[in-house]
């Protein structure tokens, strides 16, 4: 076994690294940059310069600033509880068999915690495809 002294050599010294203490100062820089990560880097919605989506022929799941899901359908604009979210989907979708795009439109306050639960409602519900639409920049901002 490593770090015993075998019984017919009484003084030897045997040289090992040990690495214990720099495991504990790595795991404790590890959690510093997991705590402060967060607040460092912001992140925001894209803006399109010439991409228009086409709301009439596609459904539009919209997520407003305080986590809420709305469906716009063209002509109509429901409110869906977070629990009838993949129910309603998979409804919407099972009309359009052929169609299984989808256009997600989040407010940029909304949390990121909400989009990916939004995606994973969609995905459960037979959508193969997910479009972002993004706000068009206004005209000074282009310059």
């Amino acid at each position: 076994m490593r770090g015993t002294i075998p019984e017919g050599r009484l003084g030897t010294v045997t040289a090992e690294i040990n690495v214990t203490p720099m495991i504990d100062v790595m795991l404790v820089l590890l959690i510093i940059f997991m705590v402060v990560t967060p607040g460092i880097v912001a992140a925001s919605l894209p803006t399109a310069r010439t991409a228009e989506y086409q709301r009439d022929r596609h459904p539009t799941l919209v997520i407003d600033r305080h986590g809420g899901y709305s469906l716009d359908l063209g002509q109509r604009f429901e409110s869906i509880p977070d629990a009838h979210l993949q129910a309603r989907l998979t409804a919407v979708y099972a009309g359009r068999p052929n169609d299984h795009l989808l256009y997600l439109k989040a407010d940029q306050g909304a949390s990121y915690a909400r989009v990916l639960t939004a995606l994973d409602a969609a995905r459960a519900a037979g959508v193969s495809r997910i479009g972002a639409v993004t706000e068009k920049p206004k005209a000074d901002a282009r310059r």
